[in-house]
């Protein structure tokens, strides 16, 4: 696509492109569920730039981007020098989250914190990094890789720029992915038990599940009161969208609760019979640590606004930090 423009003017760089789509790929062995299927959410990213110099910018700047958003969704995470392998280029790494069903071998220093993909650090004895012996081998989901490509496409492809002295000039490139899909199974993976379904915070479902009376208990008038109460109040604090309302009222709570338990609501609200008590009305909140609290309605409403408000400011945090950089490099790019 930049060939058939080119030449653009160096002033319309650093040029930084990228989509978020579905992806096809010929797997002989589908296998681990959405880890390794024939179809995939992908986001991918190109970056065009004047010199490797600035092309070793950006590539750090998207590269500190990944480490917020991985370090955001809370889900212990390596960043291993990788082989740039087909792909080429000079520089390259991988983002993995450990797991035993991963299908990358990857060593750990112990000492130091660096990490490698065992075929760029070939089983060595020592790390390559501070020389320790304390080198751990485990296995790991690749679930994002960044490489730093130079002119290897753009060359052969014609993609250039004219320069300050209004030479044509082959582009610098670096190209980024995070298999969007992957994350999700991968995370999945790595915190869920055998019986229960963990997710990260930004990336649960639902943040509440409502739980309300059985059908035809005789408490059900009463708690129906709160119930809707609760929907009303619930759905403000966190957002309709974010709860989800378990009204299948033939089924038991304890069916119910078990089921919210293994689909893991960061929280589940049941109410049932204690609520319906007169003196000193109680509603069971669930967490998904496998935490279960007796609160009344204020104690729960406060809750579920200090999960609301922690999602929240794990986002903030991000946009905030993603927007000041952008800003700066824009004020740089004009001067």
């Amino acid at each position: 696509m930049l060939a058939t423009t080119s030449p653009i003017s160096y002033r319309q760089l650093p040029l930084r492109l990228f989509q978020i789509g579905p992806k096809f790929r010929d797997e002989l062995k589908t296998r681990f569920g959405l880890m390794r299927a024939k179809e995939f959410l992908m986001k991918d990213m190109y970056s065009f730039d004047v010199s490797e110099e600035t092309a070793k910018e950006t590539y750090s700047v998207v590269n500190s981007a990944y480490d917020r958003l991985f370090k955001q969704l809370e889900v212990p995470f390596v960043k291993v020098n990788a082989a740039t392998g087909m792909m080429g280029g000079s520089v390259s790494h991988e983002y993995h989250y450990v797991s035993p069903v991963g299908e990358d071998n990857l060593l750990q220093c112990s000492s130091c914190g660096f990490a490698g993909n065992s075929e760029v650090v070939k089983a060595s004895a020592s790390c390559p990094s501070c020389n320790s012996s304390d080198l751990n081998e485990v296995r790991g989901v690749e679930v994002a890789h960044t490489f730093l490509l130079g002119d290897k496409y753009s060359k052969p492809l014609g993609a250039t720029f004219l320069n300050t002295s209004g030479k044509p000039q082959s582009l610098v490139m670096g190209c980024y992915g995070i298999g969007i899909t992957r994350v999700i199974a991968a995370a999945l993976e790595v915190l869920s038990s055998d019986h229960e379904l963990h997710w990260p915070k930004l990336l649960a479902p639902y943040d509440v599940c409502l739980i309300g009376p059985k059908q035809g208990s005789k408490e059900q008038p009463q708690a129906e009161v709160i119930e809707n109460e609760l929907l009303l109040n619930v759905g403000e604090i966190c957002g309709h969208q974010e709860l989800l309302h378990d009204d299948r009222k033939e089924l038991t709570i304890g069916k119910r609760l078990l089921e919210a338990k293994r689909l893991g609501h960061p929280l589940t609200i049941v109410v049932g019979a204690k609520s319906a008590r007169q003196d000193s009305p109680k509603l069971e909140v669930h967490t998904s640590k496998g935490e279960t609290y007796e609160l009344d309605f204020s104690e729960t409403l406060k809750l579920v606004a200090e999960h609301s408000q922690n999602k929240k400011s794990l986002e903030r945090g991000c946009f905030q930090r993603e927007t000041e950089e952008s800003k700066s490099r824009s004020v740089g790019h004009q001067l």
